[in-house]
C-alpha cells in the first residue's frame, strides 16, 4: 500500500525540517560567538593587567607559554575590543535570524566576514586561521540557504508581527460592527 502525499505536505515537511535545523545552527552559532565575545571582552580588558604582570615576573611562565603569551600581548587593546563589538554585532545578528529576519542574516554575515578580515588587515599573515574562514564561510552560505528556503528573502512571504495582525483584526472587527 503507498501513501499518497500532496505537494503541499511535502513542503510542509520540508519547511518544518528547514526550520529546525536553522535552530539546531543557531544554538551553536550562540555558543560560539558568546564564547568568542567574552574572550575578546576579557582580553581587552585585562590586557594592559597581564603585560605589567608578565613583565615584572617573566621566571613564573615556562618558555613555551612565554612564546606564545608575548605573541598575545603584543597584539593592541583596541584590535581585542573591537573584535568583541563585531561579536556582539554578529550575536545581535543571530537573534535576529532566530525570528527570521534578513537583517539578522546581514548583521550576522557582515560581522563575520569583518572578523575573518581583522588578522589579515591589522596583525599580519602570521594570525590568519585558514580554518576559520572556511568555517566562517560555510555557516554564513548555509544560513543563507536555510533562510531562502524558508523564504526569509522573498517579499511575499514576510510575516508580520502578530502585534500588528492583532490589532488589524481589532480594527477590522469593530468596522464590521458599525455596519
Amino acid at each position: 500500500m503507498r501513501n499518497n502525499i500532496s505537494p503541499e505536505e511535502i513542503l510542509q515537511r520540508k519547511h518544518k525540517v528547514n526550520s529546525v535545523t536553522l535552530k539546531v545552527l543557531l544554538v551553536m552559532s550562540f555558543i560560539d560567538t558568546g564564547l568568542y565575545l567574552i574572550s575578546e571582552l576579557m582580553s581587552g580588558i585585562m590586557l594592559p593587567w597581564m603585560t605589567e604582570y608578565t613583565e615584572a615576573h617573566p621566571e613564573l611562565l615556562p618558555d613555551q607559554w612565554g612564546i606564545l603569551l608575548e605573541r598575545a600581548l603584543s597584539i593592541p587593546q583596541w584590535y581585542y575590543l573591537l573584535c568583541a563589538v563585531l561579536d556582539a554585532a554578529s550575536f545581535a545578528g543571530l537573534v535576529l535570524m532566530w525570528h527570521l529576519r534578513k537583517n539578522g542574516f546581514h548583521c550576522y554575515a557582515l560581522a563575520k566576514l569583518l572578523l575573518m578580515l581583522m588578522p589579515m588587515l591589522f596583525l599580519g599573515r602570521s594570525f590568519v586561521g585558514v580554518g576559520n574562514i572556511m568555517i566562517g564561510v560555510f555557516f554564513i552560505a548555509y544560513y543563507f540557504f536555510l533562510m531562502k528556503s524558508l523564504g526569509t528573502f522573498d517579499p511575499k512571504s514576510v510575516q508580520p508581527d502578530t502585534t500588528d495582525t492583532q490589532s488589524t483584526e481589532d480594527t477590522s472587527d469593530s468596522t464590521e460592527a458599525d455596519d
